[in-house]
Formats: structure tokens, C-alpha cells, sequence
């Protein structure tokens, strides 16, 4: 009986640790096709301000807090863009969240 139980028990734990797995990786599959996640997806935006605003917003995959890294400017294909990197304050991921910064007027 205390055999049976204890298979119980182990058979339980793997089942929940596989489940937390998969859910990990299929949020981090979603992360990747977030707006914002790449040049092919970047934000539209007509303000440097709705850039803070938006990053105010977003959250890493795992639940936790972003925090800003650092920022730069890229051009690609005639298009502008202003790349933000984060680092989640929980599971330390790096993130960068691309902005089309083409029409901003100064």
C-alpha cells in the first residue's frame, strides 16, 4: 500500500513538472511572435512617448517585470527603427521590442 502510494506521488510530480515545462515553452514560442518582437513586427509608432507607454505595459513570458538595458536606433529597408532592449527582473531573459520609428516627426 505505502508502495502504491509512493508511485502515486512520484507519478503526480512528473506530471506537474511536465506540465510547467510545456507551458514554459509555449510562452516563449508566443513571446516570439509578439507584436514588437521583430523588425517584421514592429510597433508603429508616431511619438518617442507612446514608446514609454507601451513598455510600461509588457511583461515577460515567465510573469515578471521588465526593465530597460538599453535602446538604440537601426535602419533597415528604408524603414527607422528604435530597438529597446529589457531583462526580466524574475528569470533574467533579455527581450528587445522593436518600434517603426519612420514617421516620427521631430
Amino acid at each position: 500500500m505505502t508502495t502504491l502510494l509512493f508511485v502515486a506521488a512520484i507519478t503526480a510530480a512528473m506530471i506537474s513538472i511536465g506540465y510547467r515545462r510545456w507551458r514554459r515553452v509555449r510562452l516563449r514560442r508566443a513571446s516570439r511572435r509578439r507584436l514588437g518582437a521583430s523588425a517584421d513586427l514592429a510597433i508603429q509608432v508616431r511619438s518617442y512617448t507612446e514608446i514609454d507607454r507601451h513598455l510600461a505595459g509588457r511583461w515577460c513570458h515567465c510573469g515578471g517585470q521588465l526593465e530597460r538595458v538599453g535602446e538604440g536606433t537601426r535602419e533597415q529597408a528604408d524603414r527607422r527603427y528604435r530597438v529597446v532592449a529589457l531583462r526580466c527582473q524574475e528569470c533574467e531573459d533579455r527581450h528587445q521590442v522593436f518600434f517603426d520609428v519612420t514617421d516620427v516627426l521631430h
